[in-house]
C-alpha cells in the first residue's frame, strides 16, 4: 500500500501555449519602451493637455541640455572615460525619460496608492512640480555649481520612473454607487 502524497491536488493550470514569458510575467506591458508620439503633439485646443505637454517639454528639453553639457565638460577636460559613459547615459536617459513623462502625460483614470486616489489632476500637478524643479536646478546650476545637481539628477530620474510606474497601473473601475 502507497503512502498517501502530500503533493497538492489544486495546482494552478499550466500555462497556456502560446502565451511568452512576457505575456505570462508582464500581463499589461505593452513593449519596450513603446512612445506613442501623439503623446508629445502641441496640435491640440484643450490647455490642459496643452500645458502638461508645455510641461514635459520643459523636462525632456532641461535634462537634455544637462546632458549634453556634461558631455563637453567632459570632452574639454579630457576625461575621455567619463565622456564616454556620459554619451550612453544621455542617450538612453533620453528615451527613458521621454517614455516615462509619456505614461504620466497620457495616463486616465483614478489608481489607489498608498490608500490614496490618484487621478488626472494630480498628474498634472507632478508634471509642473517637477517641470519647475527641474528649472530651478538648471537655473541653481549656474550659481551653486553642478555638484548637488549630480545627485539631485538621480533622485528626480527616479521620481519620474516612480510616478511612470503609477500611471502605467490599471486604472480603478469606475464606481456604480
Amino acid at each position: 500500500m502507497a503512502a498517501p502524497s502530500s503533493f497538492p491536488s489544486d495546482l494552478p493550470p499550466r500555462s497556456q501555449p502560446g502565451r511568452s514569458f512576457k505575456d505570462r510575467h508582464c500581463p499589461g506591458m505593452r513593449g519596450c519602451w513603446s512612445i506613442n508620439l501623439a503623446s508629445y503633439s502641441l496640435r491640440t485646443s484643450d490647455k490642459a493637455v496643452l500645458s502638461r505637454r508645455a510641461c514635459m517639454y520643459t523636462i525632456l528639453g532641461l535634462r537634455t541640455v544637462v546632458s549634453i553639457w556634461r558631455c563637453v565638460v567632459d570632452a574639454l577636460e579630457f576625461r575621455w572615460g567619463s565622456f564616454a559613459i556620459d554619451i550612453i547615459l544621455t542617450i538612453i536617459g533620453f528615451f527613458f525619460i521621454a517614455w516615462c513623462l509619456a505614461q504620466i502625460g497620457d495616463a486616465v483614470g483614478w489608481r489607489r496608492v498608498l490608500g490614496v486616489r490618484v487621478g488626472r489632476w494630480h498628474f498634472d500637478a507632478f508634471l509642473f512640480a517637477l517641470a519647475l524643479v527641474h528649472v530651478g536646478m538648471f537655473v541653481g546650476a549656474f550659481f551653486f555649481g553642478g555638484f548637488a545637481l549630480g545627485l539631485w539628477w538621480v533622485v528626480m530620474w527616479l521620481i519620474i520612473f516612480g510616478g511612470a510606474w503609477v500611471a502605467t497601473w490599471a486604472p480603478e473601475p469606475e464606481s456604480q454607487v
